[in-house]
């Protein structure tokens, strides 16, 4: 418990999976999920039995999943779905349009969030996407409760309208209620609800570029796709000349082959700005940061181009000093069982290494 709000962090995916659950087991009054990847798998179909169970009882269930992300979702899962009273609904349509350059931006824009709010007062966000494949993966999810969910059920209720839904039925949620415009935890707390908007620099980009400025110290930065832009590496060199330790974590291998190829063209970059790069062992999906002992981040949040330019996503940032010591300490695991980028080495690759990397990289825009 801190100022209000209680809060936990899970390190694995399958963690994450075992408290949804039991939340959504434990709902009362309504389930609003938006996710990205939902497939109806072995591990899915369980959440989908949990959400009919719960609507057949009278639970409001809205489910949003993206149309590209959960293009597995099948059919028969819809119709149970249906049949129960769950709303679903899917997040930019893929089908093709007679407008090639409407039809293109569509398929770019997608809702990559995780987001999963009970009773409007459980909160779950991070990283975590619901598919069997994913069962042995690491990642970061956090849960909150406290009466601050509010900011989370407005971005829902505008993804909501945005995939089709009618406005009517989430209109509640759109307004603040007046006792919590100014909540007490939000001096600790703050939710990064991030649409495209076309800005030069979006908001989810400026807050790891200001938290590169802020530092003193140390910034532990965890992310699985990795491809910087001349903003962030500047601001990583700045930092280093103020004497800041920079660490930033990768998973060794990626579940994406063309991701991992694209991030490796920026090692030597990264390095020559004055960061250390730590290769993690399993697949890590997580999406998290730490300046010093001052300031946290958990979320969906991808340092790639498309994740800041054409994404849907959330995080929480967070000052609150228990919160920002756990996710150190979460950090200090990661170094002791990741290996140090030896760039000497790195440097030693065949030349077929950089044939890929650089084929990969012409498609950086994309990812």
């Amino acid at each position: 418990m801190s100022d209000g709000f209680t809060y936990q962090f899970y390190k694995t995916t399958s963690e994450a999976w075992d408290a949804m659950y039991q939340a959504i087991v434990d709902a009362q009054i309504s389930i609003f999920w938006e996710i990205y990847i939902f497939v109806d798998d072995q591990i899915g179909k369980k959440f989908i039995d949990a959400l009919v169970i719960k609507a057949k009882a009278g639970v409001e269930v809205k489910l949003i999943i993206d149309a590209m992300g959960s293009s597995e979702f099948s059919s028969s899962a819809e119709r149970a779905c249906a049949e129960a009273g769950i709303e679903l609904l899917k997040f930019s349509p893929t089908g093709p349009s007679f407008r090639l350059s409407g039809w293109v931006s569509r398929l770019m824009r997608r809702n990559h969030r995780k987001v999963l709010i009970v009773d409007e007062e459980v909160v779950f966000l991070g990283g975590v996407n619901v598919k069997a494949e994913f069962t042995t993966w690491d990642d970061i999810y956090v849960k909150l409760t406290g009466g601050l969910a509010r900011p989370l059920l407005r971005g829902f209720a505008k993804s909501y309208i945005s995939s089709g839904g009618k406005r009517r039925n989430v209109r509640r949620l759109l307004h603040p209620k007046l006792e919590e415009l100014i909540p007490l935890w939000r001096e600790k707390l703050r939710f990064i609800v991030h649409s495209p908007t076309g800005a030069v620099t979006p908001r989810s980009k400026r807050f790891f570029l200001k938290a590169l400025a802020m530092a003193k110290e140390t910034v532990n930065l965890l992310t699985p796709y990795y491809v910087p832009d001349r903003k962030f590496l500047k601001a990583l060199e700045l930092a280093k000349k103020r004497g800041v330790k920079v660490n930033i974590f990768l998973p060794l291998r990626s579940d994406v082959r063309l991701m991992e190829l694209i991030s490796r063209t920026y090692f030597e970059l990264t390095t020559r700005a004055g960061a250390d790069i730590y290769l993690l062992p399993n697949m890590h999906h997580g999406k998290a940061l730490t300046v010093d002992k001052k300031l946290g981040m958990v979320g969906s949040i991808n340092l790639t181009p498309r994740s800041f330019t054409h994404q849907e996503e959330s995080a929480v940032s967070f000052t609150d000093d228990r919160m920002v010591d756990e996710l150190n300490v979460l950090f200090n695991d990661l170094k002791s069982k990741a290996e140090l980028l030896n760039m000497e080495k790195f440097r030693q690759r065949n030349w077929s290494h950089h044939l890929k990397e650089w084929i990969a990289k012409m498609l950086e825009y994309f990812v």
